[in-house]
């Protein structure tokens, strides 16, 4: 089954966050041997990318500044948002469920003989035992991920919701990718904070942020929802499965045909231990001048 809902959490490109020009989604295998050294996930609803190995940084910076997550725990989550009551049974129900959405209210019992179903077809179609696929899902589920659009639950931190005014709506921030400096919006209710895809006509824009200016230059232009900049019809995203990738710093501009614009900057993530200076000698300047 296909699914176009966008429920994909991956690292997102900075041309993704502004771009006006779709791009196609991908489907890829989630699992086995070649796809594990691309080190992605992709499923019909859901993606995961891993951070990737970087080189040696010098001894002054901390490499722990990123907020990981194993791809097993990823799924975990997705599978508790959808299915609470779930209890998988091996990693093939972890893998195969969070990336697959669907559809009703199916019971354990029903997801327990589609699964199967699913693992048979898999098996017949690579060739491999069941073993050796049991093998090769366990290390994808191993590998380390930063998410990025995973809508946020109760208790998750940092999480901004402002209401629009003369509306009913309220925009939410959520963090994303640390390492590449990602924060998501959607639009909520605001009497219920429950999520609704663009509730009314406007425009997001990203505009320069004077005090960082050096940087938020290459960000001005129209915003398109994530699912959009990947080719999916926006009557085709799943209800209150839009989500928008900015960045930490972004000012943006919500237009709104006659009424006024709405403005907000995007709040700056630190990243504390990037750079030990117990050992060095600091020079004190302003931060900021005219």
């Amino acid at each position: 089954m296909k699914s176009k809902s966008a429920r994909k959490v991956r690292k997102t490109t900075r041309s993704e966050c502004s771009s006006d020009v779709p791009q196609s989604a991908k489907a890829k295998q989630p699992y086995g041997k070649s796809n594990r050294a691309k080190a992605r996930f992709n499923g019909s609803s859901r993606a995961l990318v891993p951070i990737h190995k970087q080189p040696s940084p010098p001894p002054t910076v901390s490499t722990h500044h990123a907020r990981l997550m194993t791809s097993r725990e990823y799924c975990l989550r997705c599978i508790r948002k959808d299915h609470p009551d779930f209890q998988p049974r091996n990693d093939w129900d972890i893998l195969k469920l969070a990336c697959t959405r669907r559809e009703g209210n199916p019971s354990q019992a029903e997801l327990y003989t589609w699964l199967d179903e699913e693992l048979e077809n898999q098996l017949k179609m690579e060739g491999s035992s069941y073993e050796q696929t049991m093998k090769d899902i366990a290390e994808e589920l191993d590998e380390e991920v930063e998410p990025t659009g995973d809508k946020p639950i109760p208790g998750d931190k940092n999480v901004f919701i402002r209401p629009i005014p003369d509306s009913e709506y309220s925009i939410r921030l959520f963090p994303g990718s640390l390492t590449d400096a990602e924060f998501c919006l959607d639009f909520v209710e605001t009497a219920t904070g429950k999520a609704v895809n663009s509730p009314f006509e406007y425009e997001l824009w990203g505009v320069e942020n004077p005090e960082i200016w050096w940087l938020t230059s290459t960000m001005v232009g129209r915003i398109q929802s994530a699912e959009v900049a990947h080719g999916i019809k926006q009557e085709d995203i799943l209800p209150g499965e839009e989500r928008f990738v900015l960045r930490d710093g972004q000012s943006c501009m919500l237009v709104r045909p006659g009424k006024r614009s709405l403005f907000f900057t995007v709040p700056i993530r630190s990243r504390p231990g990037v750079m030990d200076t117990s050992n060095l000698d600091v020079v004190d300047l302003p931060k900021f001048i005219d």
